[in-house]
């Protein structure tokens, strides 16, 4: 009987971040309490690509942050690259700061959140998203009621490795 695996296979990570490397410009650094950071437009291309991706998410308080202090993941998707009309929430993709969660809560897909302790680090998230559409931002969103975050654009990245299956040729 012939038997075949199913491998994961690991493609190219696409970077979010202010510098140093990034694939798309998302510039969360400093934003206040209650504020957020919507980022440029990921272009993933035409025609088939994966599907599954793990992310990964570093981010830090200015100060320790007390317990709990959230800062939330956001997916944003859309069916053109440059028509908020077409964009989830009606955002415009592009990197820019947030004043209200209210749109990302009603319209977008919070994908993961990076929870602080009362330690004053760099915070870091893992896990695995589904991405159907051609054109992706994020979103990140700082839940801190005390803490603003750091000034430091290198505090802050958030990554996607696509994670497809390969599947062994039958032995």
């Amino acid at each position: 009987m012939a038997t075949q695996n199913i491998y994961r296979s690991v493609g190219a990570t696409v970077a979010f971040r202010a510098t140093g490397g990034g694939d798309v410009v998302w510039t969360p650094q400093n934003e206040g309490t209650g504020k957020g950071r919507i980022s440029a437009v990921w272009d993933r291309g035409a025609g088939n690509l994966p599907q599954r991706y793990k992310w990964a998410c570093c981010c830090r308080w200015v100060a320790t942050p007390a317990a709990n202090d959230r800062f939330s993941l956001y997916l944003i998707t859309a069916r053109a690259a440059a028509d908020a009309a077409q964009t989830d929430g009606a955002l415009t993709l592009g990197d820019a700061e947030l004043t209200t969660e209210a749109e990302l809560l009603a319209n977008c897909f919070c994908f993961g959140n990076v929870i602080a302790t009362a330690v004053d680090k760099l915070f870091v998230a893992s896990g695995l998203v589904l991405l159907y559409d051609r054109y992706i931002g994020i979103a990140g969103w700082n839940g801190s009621a005390t803490k603003a975050l750091t000034n430091t654009a290198t505090d802050f990245i958030c990554t996607f490795t696509p994670m497809p299956d390969d599947i062994e040729a039958a032995a």
